[in-house]
């Protein structure tokens, strides 16, 4: 019996919250094998114990062995041995890169307008999000740009309080779920600016009914090839947005 059979074979084992991580892994099972536990419970809207549990019920001792062994199931019945690791991730960002060329650039210049003309904008963007918003941040400051930025929970939880009406608030996430934001921004969430952005790379994120303006990269599912999460997307866009930010300071001058 291989992995997925067991898997199926355990479905009635499940609890209620333990069959969304089984009805995320039937579907997409060539996923396992790069995420973490973190952004597996992320995408299932779950928790790392629900996923434990699920590991468990499975007669595992925990993700990693389970993630192993997923592994190998993969090897098994979906890699193709002849596929070439380097040519097929190029290819992928190749594929990602001009699909940036779609970006809505009307919201992409509403954004760099209001950055350039703001002097209280916040960036937030915690975990593997962290570095995008610090490279906005040192980017924004080269341009004589005033900001504010967060990049981990405690950090976020006291910028919350200084953000008011009149702000800008940029906000990085690449899956858009909601955990993070109603844990350490509470206070915003029926007081949004009307400046708010969010980029994500997931065009279903529950999170963009928080915000006024939602900007989605692509590379989602280049992040499913991958054996770490895509931070190189978001920096990109860091990059377009900090040079259109530049073009417009130098049209007023």
């Amino acid at each position: 019996m291989n992995l997925m059979e067991t898997i199926w074979l355990n479905k009635s084992n499940f609890s209620k919250t333990e069959r969304k991580v089984f009805d995320y892994i039937v579907n997409n099972p060539e996923h396992i094998g790069t995420y973490t536990i973190t952004k597996l419970a992320d995408l299932t809207q779950t928790s790392t114990s629900a996923i434990l549990r699920f590991c468990q019920v499975l007669g595992f001792n925990g993700y990693k062995d389970f993630r192993y062994a997923m592994i190998e199931y993969l090897k098994s019945n979906y890699q193709n041995p002849s596929i070439d690791v380097v040519d097929n991730f190029i290819d992928g960002y190749s594929n990602v890169l001009d699909q940036l060329k779609t970006l809505d650039r009307k919201t992409l210049n509403k954004l760099a307008n209001s950055l350039k003309d703001n002097s209280t904008n916040f960036l937030v963007g915690i975990f593997l999000s962290s570095l995008p918003v610090q490279a906005l941040h040192h980017g924004l400051q080269d341009l004589d740009v005033l900001s504010h930025y967060a990049s981990d929970h405690i950090a976020a939880s006291h910028l919350a309080n200084n953000v008011t009406k009149d702000s800008t608030l940029v906000y990085f996430s690449f899956s858009g779920s909601t955990d993070n934001f109603t844990r350490f921004f509470s206070t915003l969430i029926n007081d949004m600016p009307q400046e708010s952005y969010l980029i994500t790379s997931n065009p279903n994120a529950k999170l963009i009914k928080q915000f006024t303006h939602t900007i989605v990269l692509p590379g989602k599912s280049l992040a499913s090839q991958s054996i770490i999460d895509l931070q190189s997307i978001q920096l990109f866009f860091v990059e377009l947005l900090l040079n259109t930010i530049y073009q417009k300071l130098g049209d007023t001058l």
